[in-house]
């Protein structure tokens, strides 16, 4: 390392601005990078990719869709919440996405009412097919009637009653087309031009019979019979004319055409009975030839119309349902008979005045699609101009977008203030030349960092947010100490040489102490530590590379001018400041009280480590952002009106989830859910939810259950189940609960779920909740063991002292017992970004440990005592390290006034433990380095030591 750092210096005094011309390169193509930030709040922040929950939540999503889009309409004007106005409009809305890829399902009072309308259309295809097929068996049997008579001399009376008996017989087709007809239920739209054929043939029907009766010659009465035929068929064509003429009044015309077809069917009977004894007066043959004829005739009349309805019932795939026309139809898919909405509507008409638009989401969708839809969904709402009702537009995704927004506006702040803090910290305590160079260092280096991240796709988080003013107050270090060192030798070789390899030591330590956070399972506190550490070492690049060449242009230039300026200025810096003699009388006084401080601080330590126990976790977002947050305020109004936004799914899968064993599964779960969880389960559905919506029976068979599944509309089903049958879900809507709560009700569904033949998995954005709390509980302390153990493993290897290596690491020790303790007694918890701590404690508070043991040994190796030694140490680089203490401090002040609660909190522990650590330096650790000092001198720097002491005093 001595090697390097020399021809690091030489390099740098001799090329200065070829040095600072690569550098400058470098850190503009990072810069670059910047653009590509991303914010990130989904899924891959809380849990790891490799976790179960995360992975059987993702193929949950995959399979049923992910986060929901909620919009509350609230009736601002009595009674017209579901007028048909509003209803248009929000279909309106829907068809604006309906070639939207990124939307996995809508649910609102207009789909509804759409899907009812569209299976009424498919019950009308159905109904006409077989009314087609009713009239052509009608047709073939008329026809071979009439063929019969035709062809045979028949002149017998009794066999014309036989005939007649025989077209009596199909007064069962009738009663077919009587069936169908009454199985029509409400109108739709785009049928007028098949049943208006069906109209047309009857009534040519009635025609050829009214034809027929003229043929009858003196029978009297066997006209009057034919004629009341024709009459009732003919009013079974207005029947369906009428259909077909007024679709709004549909069930009117079906009702028309059942009780006209009712009465064909009953006169046929009677009046083919009373034909046959008509018959007794005699008809000739030339008259029965054509009676025979017309009803040929009539047969294939008939058979047109089956063959009309048959290619509307082929057509009829082009009619396309629709919202009702007027609002008395649209009341009449709202409501029953009683006037009470339909229990369909159950779930997205909440009241009177409220009613409920979900739009829910394709699974695993990135921020960018979320955000994209979000805004388009705000303008098409804007745009449809509602009149009477009033909406908020909310759910997770519209949540994550807003705190986005508040993430990019808090960071800027907070960078922004940290540089002023930073500025002031510098004019007052760290009194040298071109002062505010290092700012300007560390603001550089921070923006690279940045850049760099967006190269290396990591995203900022709402943890991550925080380590821009963190580096600002970390990273000036760096440059504070090169820049006091270089005024102090005034020589760029001396300069790295000394203060290089201990800055070096502390960068590397600081490093091995954040790359601890890397052990943690919640990913955003991994990313956190990567952008930490990255930082860190541009920040300690920048200082070598960018801040050093200038210093040496600008000493070579102040040189060229003259040896009486350079003189004069280093007089002035020379002079003793207010804050050294502050340094000097504190470093005697805690050298003589050694002891009782040592015995102090470990005392405070070990009773924080008792308490750390006792501290809270806290892992509720919503508690972390900001509490005036627009969109938090717009999630809590429409929590309190539904009763739930969080969600559990229980996720089955199996070879086919519709057996009927799984479905007996499915039905006793949601209602042992119901049961057992009702204070916490607002709601709970599944496909059978769907399905006890559409069955009047209580019991029902599992061939019918499964023929009602097919019957529903597709949107739905596609909700809990998938197309191939093999995957399933229940839905539970939750109450938001407390993170202890939360994790007892998913070991209690976790518990309860093993009895299912099927692989079931509690899963859901509830769960991943769940999971991170459990990282953070587990990863805290062993992040912090990690960091202890590679810090000094590290330190271990590089001075290969076992002391060496310790004693940088005894203040940070007792600093991390001491501040566990400050959280108890302030009642902070611990956060995502709290759980950093101890690593950050670790990497911050032994670059300043390392410092000063490093200078301490350079002057005992020079030969000077030991109290002389740790005097000039902390004369020399305290003013440094207060300097840099005090902008670190003031980096992390930054934090308590942001609007994220959660970085409230870190700001308010990080101020107290940096101020901890920089006063352990001073008085904590110049005990400890003077009671070890014999441990960390080997047996030649002893030897050294003592011939200088014997040199100093033969010349005393």
């Amino acid at each position: 390392m001595d090697k390097l750092l020399k021809w690091i210096g030489k390099l740098i005094h001799r090329r200065p601005i070829k040095t600072l011309f690569f550098t400058v390169i470098l850190f503009v193509i990072l810069l670059a990078g910047v653009s590509n930030m991303k914010m990130a709040t989904g899924n891959e922040t809380l849990v790891k990719s490799d976790n179960n929950v995360y992975i059987s939540n993702k193929e949950m999503e995959d399979s049923f869709g992910g986060d929901s889009i909620l919009v509350l309409f609230t009736d601002k004007t009595q009674g017209n919440l579901l007028s048909h106005e509003n209803i248009e409009k929000m279909w309106d809305v829907e068809q604006q996405f309906k070639y939207e890829e990124n939307v996995f399902s809508f649910i609102s009072p207009a789909s509804l009412v759409h899907q009812m309308t569209d299976m009424q259309s498919t019950e009308i295809k159905n109904q006409v097919l077989s009314l087609s097929e009713g009239l052509d068996e009608m047709s073939a049997k008329m026809i071979e009637i009439g063929n019969e008579l035709n062809s045979k001399d028949i002149k017998d009376p009794q066999v014309i009653g036989d005939k007649l008996n025989e077209l009596s017989a199909t007064t069962d087709v009738f009663n077919k087309l009587i069936m169908g007809q009454d199985n029509l239920t409400e109108g739709a739209k785009q049928i007028e031009g098949g049943l208006l054929t069906a109209a047309d043939g009857l009534g040519a029907a009635s025609s050829q019979l009214l034809q027929l009766s003229n043929l009858t010659g003196e029978n009297l009465e066997l006209k009057a019979k034919l004629i009341a035929l024709s009459e009732n068929i003919n009013v079974s064509s207005q029947g369906i004319r009428t259909i077909g003429e007024k679709t709004a009044n549909i069930q009117d015309g079906t009702t028309s055409t059942s009780k006209a077809l009712t009465g064909i069917s009953d006169k046929l009977t009677i009046e083919f009975a009373s034909m046959k004894d008509g018959l007794t007066g005699g008809i000739s043959p030339d008259e029965l030839k054509e009676m025979a004829a017309g009803f040929v005739t009539m047969g294939d009349k008939l058979g047109d119309i089956s063959k009309g309805l048959e290619t509307f019932h082929t057509k009829s795939n082009m009619m396309v349902a629709d919202i009702p026309g007027d609002q008395a139809e649209l009341d009449n898919i709202l409501y029953d008979e009683n006037h009470v909405l339909r229990t369909i509507f159950s779930d997205v008409v909440l009241d009177d005045g409220s009613s409920l638009m979900i739009v829910k989401l394709q699974g695993n969708l990135d921020d960018a699609s979320k955000n994209q839809i979000t805004e388009d969904l705000k303008k098409s709402l804007d745009g449809e101009d509602f009149k009477s009702i009033s909406y908020i537009v909310s759910g997770k995704p519209v949540l994550d977008s807003s705190l986005q927004e508040e993430m990019k506006t808090n960071m800027a702040m907070m960078v922004g203030l940290a540089v002023v803090i930073m500025l002031i910290v510098l004019v007052i305590v760290f009194n040298v030349r071109w002062r505010i160079l290092s700012l300007l260092i560390i603001v550089v280096s921070v923006i690279a960092t940045l850049g760099l991240m967006g190269i290396l796709s990591v995203p900022i988080t709402m943890v991550s947010m925080a380590v821009f003013p963190i580096l600002i107050g970390l990273g000036i270090d760096y440059s504070i100490q090169f820049h006091n060192r270089f005024e102090e030798e005034r020589s760029m070789k001396k300069t790295i040489s000394h203060i290089g390899k201990a800055v070096g030591i502390a960068v590397f330590a600081t490093v091995l102490g954040f790359i601890s956070l890397f052990a943690s399972p919640v990913p955003m506190i991994q990313d956190f530590g990567k952008m930490l550490t990255i930082g860190v070492i541009i920040s300690f690049l920048g200082a070598i590379f960018l801040l050093m060449p200038i210093l040496n242009y600008r000493e070579k230039s102040i040189q060229a001018k003259g040896d009486v300026i350079v003189s004069a200025k280093k007089k002035n810096s020379d002079k003793e400041t207010v804050l050294d003699k502050i340094l000097k009388f504190s470093t005697r006084a805690v050298i003589k009280f050694s002891i009782p401080i040592l015995i102090i601080a470990i005392g405070l330590s070990l009773a924080g480590f008792l308490v750390d126990s006792k501290v809270g976790v806290e892992t509720d977002i919503e508690t972390f952002m900001p509490q005036n947050m627009e969109a938090l305020e717009d999630i809590h109004t429409i929590r309190d009106k539904i009763g739930s936004t969080d969600q559990v799914a229980i996720y089955m899968k199996g070879e086919n989830v519709l057996t009927s064993e799984n479905i007996e599964w499915v039905k006793d779960e949601s209602k042992n859910i119901e049961e057992k969880y009702g204070d916490i389960v607002v709601s709970v559905k599944s496909i059978d939810t769907l399905v006890s919506n559409l069955a009047t029976e209580s019991d029902v068979s599992h061939e019918k259950y499964l023929d009602m599944i097919s019957t529903l509309p597709k949107e739905q089903v596609k909700m809990f189940i998938n197309d191939d049958k093999t995957e399933s879900v229940i839905l539970l809507n939750i109450k938001h609960l407390p993170t202890e709560e939360l994790q007892a009700f998913v070991k209690n569904l976790q518990e309860d779920s093993k009895e299912s033949v099927m692989n079931v998995e509690i899963t859901g954005k509830s769960v991943l909740d769940v999971e991170m709390v459990n990282g953070l509980t587990s990863g805290r302390v062993t992040m912090t063991i990690i960091g202890l153990g590679l810090v000094f493993m590290a330190l271990l290897i590089i001075y290969r002292n076992f002391f060496k290596a310790l004693i940088p690491l005894l203040p940070v020790v007792l600093i991390i017992g001491m501040s566990s303790g400050i959280m108890y007694l302030l009642g902070i918890k611990y956060t995502p970004i709290t759980a950093t701590l101890g690593a950050l404690v670790l990497g911050m508070g032994t670059e300043m440990t390392v410092m000063v043991m490093e200078r301490y040994l350079e002057e005992r190796k020079s030969g000077k005592a030991k109290f002389e030694a740790m005097l000039i140490t902390v004369n020399k680089i305290g003013k440094a390290i207060v300097s840099s203490g005090l902008t670190t401090v003031g980096g992390f002040s930054v934090l308590m006034i942001s609007q994220f609660i959660i970085l409230r909190d870190f700001g308010l522990m990080t101020v107290i433990n940096i101020t901890l650590a920089l006063l352990s330096t001073f008085i904590v650790l110049p005990p400890i380095i003077m009671l070890l000092d014999r441990f960390i001198l080997n047996k030649k720097d002893k030897e050294n030591i003592s011939k200088l002491e014997s040199i100093e005093k033969e010349t005393i």
